[in-house]
Order: C-alpha cells, then sequence, then structure tokens
C-alpha cells in the first residue's frame, strides 16, 4: 500500500475514534452491582457452610469425648465382668448337670409349653406383619383419595369462577389492545410483535360458553367432587381401622413378649406345683454360699462348690470351661 493511502487511512481512523461514543458509566456500574451481588452471594453460601461445619466439629468433638469416657469407663470394669460371668458359666455348668439329672419326664411338658408359647409368638408377629401391610395401602390409598378430591375440587372452584376468570381475561387483552395502538402510532413494530403474542395466547384461551353448557358442567364437576369426597371419607376411616388394628396388636404382641418368662413360669409352676417342704427327699437348690444342704443322695442334691478364680486375662473364662 502506498505510503499516502496508508496515512489516509490512519487520519480516517483516528476521526473514527475521536467520535466514538463513550461508554456509558451506567452500565459499569450496572455490572459492577451485579459482580457485587455474585460475590455476596457466594460468601453468604460459603457462610452458612461454615456454620453447618462448625456444628458438625463442635458434635463430633462431643462424640469424641464419650468414646474417649466409654473405653475408659469399660477397661476399669473390664476385671470385674469377667469375674461375673465366670462365675455365671461356671453356675450353669454344675447347676444344668444337677437339673438335668433330677427333672425327669416333667422336661417333656415344660418343653411344649415353652414351644406352644413361643410359636404363638411367632403367629402374633406374623399377624402383625401382615396389618403393617394392610396399614401401608389403606395410607396409600387414603392419600390417593385426598389427591384426587383436591383435584376435583380445583376443577370445581375454575368452573364456578368461570365468569371471573373470563372478564379478568377480556380486560386483559382490552389493556393490550391498548398498548399495542400506542405501539403502532409510534411504529414500534417490535413492540407490537411482542404484546401481540401475548394477545394471541390469552386470547386461545378465552372462550365465551352458552349458559346452559355452564350449568351442566357444573353439576357434573359438583357431582364429582361430593363423589371424591365420599370416597376420600371411606379410605380415611379405613386408615383409622387400620392404625387401630395395627396398634392394637402391636401391643398386645409386646406385652406377650414382655411378659414371656413371667407367664411361662406361672404355667410351669401351676402345672407342677412344689409339695410341702417335709414331703422333699432332697433340696434342688443349693445355697449361693457354695455348701451343699444334707439331703438324701439324690443327683438333685448335689453340691456345687465355690467356682475357681477367674484370670484377668481376656480368654481365660472360654478355656477354664473347657
Amino acid at each position: 500500500m502506498p505510503k499516502a493511502q496508508r496515512t489516509r487511512l490512519d487520519e480516517e481512523t483516528s476521526r473514527i475514534d475521536e467520535y466514538s461514543e463513550p461508554p456509558d458509566p451506567s452500565e459499569r456500574l450496572k455490572q459492577l452491582e451485579h459482580e457485587l451481588k455474585e460475590h455476596n452471594s457466594h460468601i453468604a453460601r460459603l457462610q452458612k457452610q461454615a456454620g453447618a461445619l462448625q456444628t458438625d466439629i463442635t458434635d463430633l468433638q462431643t462424640t469424641v469425648k464419650q468414646v474417649e469416657a466409654s473405653v475408659t469407663t469399660y477397661g476399669g470394669a473390664l476385671k470385674d465382668l469377667h469375674n461375673r460371668l465366670h462365675a455365671l458359666h461356671y453356675f450353669n455348668e454344675q447347676k444344668s448337670k444337677m437339673i438335668h439329672a433330677a427333672i425327669g419326664e416333667k422336661k417333656g411338658e415344660i418343653d411344649e409349653l415353652i414351644k406352644n408359647f413361643d410359636i404363638e409368638i411367632v403367629r402374633m408377629e406374623e399377624r402383625s406383619s401382615e396389618l403393617r401391610e394392610a396399614l401401608n395401602t389403606a395410607q396409600r390409598e387414603s392419600d390417593e383419595a385426598a389427591q384426587s378430591q383436591a383435584e376435583r375440587q380445583k376443577e370445581y372452584d375454575e368452573l364456578n369462577n368461570f365468569q371471573q376468570t373470563l372478564s379478568s381475561n377480556l380486560g386483559d387483552l382490552e389493556t393490550l389492545r391498548g398498548q399495542i395502538t400506542q405501539a403502532d402510532d409510534k411504529t414500534d413494530v417490535a413492540t407490537m410483535y411482542f404484546l401481540m403474542s401475548e394477545f394471541h395466547k390469552i386470547s386461545a384461551q378465552t372462550k365465551i360458553i352458552p349458559q346452559h353448557q355452564l350449568s351442566v358442567e357444573l353439576r357434573q364437576k359438583l357431582g364429582e367432587l361430593e363423589a371424591a369426597k365420599e370416597y376420600a371419607r371411606a379410605k380415611s376411616a379405613a386408615l383409622s381401622n387400620a392404625q387401630a388394628d395395627h396398634t392394637n396388636q402391636e401391643t398386645a404382641l409386646k406385652t406377650k413378649q414382655a411378659n414371656r418368662r413371667t407367664t411361662l413360669l406361672a404355667d410351669v409352676q401351676k402345672k407342677f406345683p412344689v409339695p410341702p417342704a417335709s414331703s422333699v427327699p432332697g433340696a434342688l437348690t443349693q445355697p449361693e454360699t457354695g455348701t451343699a444342704s444334707q439331703g438324701s443322695g439324690s443327683p438333685a442334691s448335689a453340691a456345687i462348690s465355690t467356682p475357681p478364680a477367674a484370670s484377668t486375662t481376656p480368654g481365660s473364662t472360654a478355656s477354664q470351661q473347657k
């Protein structure tokens, strides 16, 4: 490019730069305000996360102290726990031999009592499970019925408010008509295009129906609503019954489980009452001091000696039992 031509091009570029519109400070202000809003939002999220993290730290600090205290307390009681368990194992070993030798034919009948009682508990557990499933079904059906009632209510309300909605739409269309006319006067085609698209959308949703049609449709929607209400009431009542049945069954089951030992012991003692003390040939239950009662020499009157001392090492109980 010739030098003179380059000079003219530079001069024209300089003139263009000279007459370019300066940046609008209001736009820069909006940009800075937007950036500040984003930063503040980010800071708020970080503060919320920091608060949640601090709560977790505080909770964990408390838990760590609880764990340390539990471990320390357990360590201090470990020797005593080993000794108690060892004594109970020794008691079981010695007493079981005595009882099995003395129980005789009563064993079968007692085992039958226990078996029948536990079978009844299993049956009650199965029934409780069935009632829980029935409760879940009743809850689901009641929720669905309530949802259906809400939908029918909404449909009825919308139709019952048909005139108000129609008047509102007509008013909106009239407002848009005025705005479109004003934009037309200003030859503002872009504004007219947008407002007309809104006009078309609302116009498509605005219909006038005959009075008789409104009457028929209202009665139909009202009938559907009343049917939905009746169905929801029935399902709600069924749910209440299912809840009561399940609660009663659970209460009976927990009571039977909690009273298992007491009930069975009473049944055993009723079936096999203890004879008067003078007629007992030998004492079955020995004093816990470890001394034997002087009986007739039957297996049931065998003395239980004091158990050997338990080792303080963790596996000592098992080794002594062997």
